[in-house]
């Protein structure tokens, strides 16, 4: 079966056909060499989605429904790394894992600064569209350790192997590759045990995400 392209679609919406970007026309005709007529899914990253057709400079609009956030809301908060290839990592895997919210974080050993706000969307956006998704990653920050909020959980060789449950949100924090200055962490913050080992950044990042989806039943 034939590989269906999934596209994110801003609102608004058109009645019957939602216009593309000529950045978008071209991947389909150029990179994935699909031809008018060609099925197609699509979404306004906030939900709602559809399956149509392409139809040159718009997509037909199909059959549609609305797809529930996942809950409980999942911000992974992460201090940037120097690399901008491993900030783009971090971004790109985070949001084909369904993380709802990455916030660059500031930390007493942070030496680096974030991406760009619109080249970290364009990220999102291309991860959204890779992995099939309804619901964008939104992508700020920086933000300080008492700018957060929800349940705040540090990863700790020593800590719980359990998430604890029942909250409606949660901020996974990652530092730095210096760590945290021990004093920076809040007191009310839960340490879970999500790894065994000292992690770099982006590779702290996606495994707590994915330790933390498992946990949390989503």
């Amino acid at each position: 079966m034939a590989h269906v392209p999934h596209l994110l679609l801003p609102d608004p919406w058109g009645e019957d056909g939602i216009e593309l970007h000529a950045a978008q026309r071209d991947h389909l005709a150029k990179v994935l060499r699909r031809s008018r007529g060609a099925a197609v899914s699509y979404t306004d990253g906030a939900g709602r989605r559809g399956e149509g057709t392409w139809e040159g400079d718009l997509v037909a609009r199909g059959t549609e429904n609305n797809v529930a956030r996942p809950s409980p809301v999942l911000c992974m908060a992460v201090a940037p790394p120097r690399s901008r290839d491993r900030a783009r990592f971090i971004v790109e895997k985070l949001a084909e894992l369904g993380v709802d919210e990455l916030c660059w974080l500031e930390t007493r050993f942070g030496q680096a600064d974030p991406p760009g706000d619109e080249k970290a969307r364009a990220w999102s956006v291309a991860a959204l569209e890779q992995s099939r998704g309804s619901w964008l990653m939104e992508v700020s920050g920086p933000a300080s350790l008492d700018e957060l909020d929800g349940v705040l959980v540090v990863a700790d060789v020593t800590g719980s192997d359990a998430v604890p449950l029942g909250a409606s949100r949660y901020t996974v924090l990652v530092g730095p590759e210096g760590g945290f200055d021990e004093s920076e962490i809040p007191d009310h913050s839960a340490r879970v045990k999500l790894s065994n080992r000292v992690l770099r950044t982006e590779t702290a990042a996606i495994v707590s995400a994915a330790v933390m989806l498992k946990g949390l039943d989503r």
